[in-house]
């Protein structure tokens, strides 16, 4: 069925198509023209786009004349046109960085017409020598996506990002607190009045939806947080700057935004930490010196000095949020629930992540945990 008045239909092959139409024949049959995604928002995005152009014939005709410019020129349009618009500032500048340091030193001086599959791949045999593999492909795939959308464009005949050889890129497994390691570490926490810290352990928060949370975001009657921003470090100058600044926007996705149940304790430490501050429930709860939100590179920076006075090594603090979950999956918490407690987009990313088992509770299954004795 398709949504009112949109044109874009949800197909039995698990697409999304949207339809545009582009003109009639000559026996007046309306001619339209599909669009083919994964995601709703993907297709609409990509249709809004091309009813721009159709209002805007100006436009159309300048997009065509990129099939004789450079690759360079292309993504520098793809980047104002078709990124932009449509992804978080932080993704935006993540794109620039991609681009500046990878994609236009080996590939922007080819003209779009001349562009072939063997210069991607020389392209990716030169840079696996200093890569990792999964930041390798993380460049591999904006490549692909700036070239279909060329071709999307019909500014190429076809896309030459086909049958590129990648190193295999193996997902590594997540660092996660001993028992041990996490009694030692929390009696620190609670020395150093490291609030912070403890809470990120049993809620699962990222850094930044940490760093933005407020006092009115704490149910303290039904023990509860709600994440539904995320502060972030963003560069003020582009590429050419260092300044940076911290911004308060959006959760990673709209599936972050979520309710959390969290132990008794810590509500009553937030409720003490409030009552001793006298905060107001829009105050953040964790601040800098001048009352903002805390900076995350300031929580990281803290967090690997007390971890080092411990000597535990390549802790970082997504390494407490993996704790939290490899915990629940341990109580027998499900990989829908616990996808839905950590803000995933889906149960699948969860189940990645986490689909295996520390070697402390390996040990468990047979009762050979040091803790057990």
């Amino acid at each position: 069925m398709a949504r009112r008045g949109e044109n874009i239909y949800f197909r039995k092959d698990g697409r999304w198509e949207g339809r545009l139409v582009i003109g009639k024949t000559q026996k007046g049959r309306t001619l339209f023209r599909s669009i083919y995604g994964s995601c709703y928002h993907d297709v609409k995005n990509e249709l809004t786009l091309l009813k721009a152009q159709q209002l805007n014939p100006e436009n159309a005709q300048s997009l065509s004349s990129w099939g004789d410019g450079t690759l360079s020129d292309w993504m520098d349009h793809w980047l104002e046109a078709f990124a932009l618009p449509f992804v978080k500032q932080t993704t935006y500048q993540f794109y620039q960085r991609c681009i500046e340091n990878y994609l236009r030193p080996q590939l922007g001086h080819y003209k779009m017409s001349k562009l072939h599959r063997e210069h991607i791949q020389a392209m990716v045999n030169t840079l696996k020598k200093r890569l990792s593999p999964g930041t390798l492909h993380g460049i591999s795939g904006l490549l692909k996506r700036i070239l279909k959308c060329a071709w999307e464009e019909h500014l190429i005949p076809k896309s030459p990002h086909v049958h590129i050889r990648l190193p295999k890129f193996s997902r590594k497994k997540p660092r996660v607190l001993t028992q041990a390691e996490q009694k030692r570490m929390e009696q620190a926490f609670r020395e150093t009045d490291c609030l912070e810290y403890i809470a990120c352990l049993y809620s699962g928060l990222r850094v930044g939806e940490l760093c933005a949370l407020k006092y009115k975001d704490i149910d303290f009657e039904t023990s509860t947080l709600t994440a539904s921003r995320s502060v972030k470090r963003i560069s003020c100058q582009g590429l050419g700057g260092s300044a940076t600044s911290l911004v308060i926007g959006d959760t990673k996705t709209a599936d972050s935004n979520r309710r959390i149940p969290i132990p008794y304790f810590l509500t009553e430490q937030l409720r003490q930490r409030k009552e001793q501050s006298q905060a107001a429930s829009g105050d953040f709860i964790f601040q800098n010196t001048r009352g903002g939100a805390a900076d995350p590179r300031t929580l990281q920076r803290r967090l690997e000095r007390l971890t080092q006075g411990l000597q535990i090594s390549g802790v970082h603090m997504h390494t407490l949020r993996h704790t939290f979950a490899m915990h629940c999956l341990e109580q027998g918490l499900g990989y829908k629930a616990l996808s839905e407690l950590l803000g995933h987009s889906s149960s699948a990313v969860t189940i990645k992540c986490y689909d295996n088992c520390t070697e402390e509770s390996k040990q468990k299954m047979w009762g050979l945990s040091p803790l057990a004795a």
